[in-house]
């Protein structure tokens, strides 16, 4: 009984790729008239290119006192993130827009925007029972600052997870 099912089997395969090659589905590609073997020879005298230099980026201010950054001596953890839209009078903000997130209305981490119309901004949370306390430490209620504009968000720490979105839009 199995053998007549694999000789079946084996019959229809056959069948098939004949259909296949009688299809004109199996036929080559017409020969390629644009190739080119250029062989690479290895050199090491030739000099390594410079890169070539972009446009410097501004580098944000530090975080504000009481911000607990991550510690090295912990296992690594991945950031949490802040991320969203940002427009201002309904225009896309411009790029290199300084964006500082806050904790409990005191100033954390920074960042400058990288495009029109988007923010990111890379934070931890900080431990709780340190002395002096971490202003972000969980609980501690989060908020936008850009340009003396506060904007708070009702999204405490370690309530939002790894990444929150939080879109913003100013006047």
């Amino acid at each position: 009984m199995q053998r007549r099912r694999l000789i079946a089997v084996v019959a229809l395969f056959g069948l098939g790729a004949m259909l296949f090659a009688a299809s004109g589905a199996a036929q080559q590609p017409p020969e390629l008239t644009n190739r080119a073997f250029l062989p690479l020879v290895a050199r090491e005298d030739l000099p390594t290119p410079e890169p070539t230099p972009g446009p410097a980026r501004p580098v944000p201010p530090p975080p504000g006192p009481g911000y607990c950054g991550p510690t090295p001596n912990g296992p690594p953890f991945p950031a949490n993130t802040i991320f969203g839209l940002f427009t201002i009078g309904g225009e896309p903000a411009p790029a290199n827009t300084l964006i500082t997130l806050t904790f409990d209305g005191l100033p954390g981490p920074s960042a400058y925007t990288l495009a029109a119309g988007g923010f990111r901004i890379d934070w931890a949370a900080g431990g709780g029972g340190q002395e002096p306390r971490c202003i972000n430490e969980v609980g501690s209620m989060m908020g936008i600052l850009v340009s003396g504009v506060h904007t708070s968000f009702e999204v405490a720490v370690g309530q939002s997870g790894l990444a929150y979105r939080f879109d913003l839009a100013l006047p």
